[in-house]
């Protein structure tokens, strides 16, 4: 049985490894800061050392120093992971056994490559293609899973979800899962009973929970299930989010600040930079962008600032996929007639016709074309009408490159699979 010795200040982070690598068949032993790393390397003589560049009472350097002064240890490999990797930090460590560099907050499968490498094992990972978001807005913890079911992913979500419940100081959430873009097969059934006993934990009652899907298989499942019966089944998100916080919750729910996008359309991720938990798999948005950057995908991007444009034709310079550029919503619908697109993102605020307009047209002329909308408008009104106009997704300016990317994927997943 090959040993890890994990050597982080953070509790949460050493729990969730330590169970994690245990399940995987690993001797797991952990260190609380540098200086009890130091100790444990003496005593346990670990095969490879997962360990943080920021530590308390010894750096990771002194640690790396020490451990490179021991005959019996200074062999043993490091995968060293940080928040931010840059050239110094490695050249300042590489002298001193460090194999990996990885970044935090560290994708799980990642951190398996890395261990499989360097010990010569055979880890097997659950590959099922699986979307998976947690984030809070207000008092509702909102889950959403799409195209899959994944048991790494799902093994995470319990810490995901108690870091958001610690960095926002929520105490009592109300859950909200969302599986409307999900089917359910037969060996499904004992990974949606994972994802149930992970949100299980945080509530008092079912009472709590509401699920919103339109899988008749999971809705049979959980209406027949003999502990997840007395979960409700929403018809419709509104009807989900007032059945948790009431109509008077509903309605506080519309400023800016709150970012009602978030409970409609995933939009951004809530976490602050001390973000530890990160549910997706590395490179997940360069694989899906390997398989589909040698179709002939047409994107129109709509929108009066030419920044915009730079940032979208830098984010998707990997590609093949060819981008048509449109200072407002006129140049754009006068540009239908002779073109066809596969994709549209749209501004909401622009000059002569702006991006309700736009969608108006689109849909008086039954022209469908799946939308992502860009803008820094994120009142609830705007969004429910946006979705109500047939929106597929929604990000809030400023954007960021790799939101982009998924974004689009995400759209283009779609089309794919239809």
């Amino acid at each position: 049985m090959k040993k890890v010795l994990i050597i982080d200040d953070a509790p949460m982070y050493r729990e969730f490894m330590q169970t994690q690598l245990t399940n995987y068949g690993f001797d797991v032993s952990v260190a609380i800061n540098g200086l009890d790393g130091v100790s444990k390397i003496r005593s346990f003589i670990p095969d490879v050392i997962i360990m943080d560049y920021m530590l308390s009472r010894k750096s990771s350097l002194d640690v790396l120093k020490d451990k490179q002064r021991d005959p019996n240890a200074k062999d043993v490999p490091v995968i060293l992971a940080s928040a931010n990797v840059d050239r110094q930090k490695i050249l300042e460590v590489a002298p001193f056994g460090v194999r990996k560099f990885l970044n935090k907050p560290i994708k799980i499968d990642a951190l398996l490559s890395a261990l499989s490498e360097i010990l010569g094992v055979d880890i097997r990972v659950d590959e099922t293609p699986c979307l998976l978001d947690a984030h809070l807005n207000d008092q509702i913890l909102f889950i959403e899973i799409a195209r899959g079911f994944n048991n790494e992913k799902i093994s995470l979500l319990q810490y995901k979800i108690a870091e958001l419940l610690k960095l926002y100081k929520v105490r009592y959430p109300r859950i909200l899962i969302l599986m409307t873009d999900i089917q359910m097969r037969p060996e499904d059934k004992p990974k949606l009973d994972r994802l149930l006993e992970e949100v299980e934990k945080f509530v008092d009652s079912f009472n709590q929970v509401r699920i919103l899907t339109l899988d008749d298989d999971i809705k049979n499942y959980i209406h027949y299930h003999l502990h997840y019966k007395d979960i409700e089944i929403s018809p419709s998100l509104e009807k989900a989010v007032s059945g948790l916080l009431g109509i008077r919750g509903m309605e506080s729910m519309t400023s800016e600040q709150d970012g009602i996008q978030d409970v409609l359309l995933s939009s951004k991720n809530n976490l602050r930079s001390d973000e530890a938990f990160q549910l997706n798999f590395q490179d997940e948005s360069s694989n899906a962008i390997a398989g589909l950057k040698n179709r002939n995908i047409k994107i129109a991007v709509v929108d009066d600032d030419f920044i915009v444009h730079k940032i979208i034709s830098k984010a998707t310079e990997k590609t093949n996929w060819s981008l048509s550029y449109y200072k407002n919503g006129k140049e754009f619908t006068q540009a239908l007639g002779g073109n066809s697109f596969d994709l549209l993102l749209l501004d909401l605020m622009m000059p002569e016709m702006d991006g309700f307009e736009v969608m108006e047209y689109l849909k008086t002329q039954s022209i469908e074309i799946p939308t992502v909308i860009l803008s820094a408008m994120s009142k609830k009104e705007s969004v429910m009408k946006a979705k109500e106009l047939g929106v597929n997704s929604y990000m809030i300016k400023p954007l960021k490159p790799e939101t982009i990317i998924l974004k689009v994927l995400e759209a283009m997943l779609r089309l794919q699979e239809e």
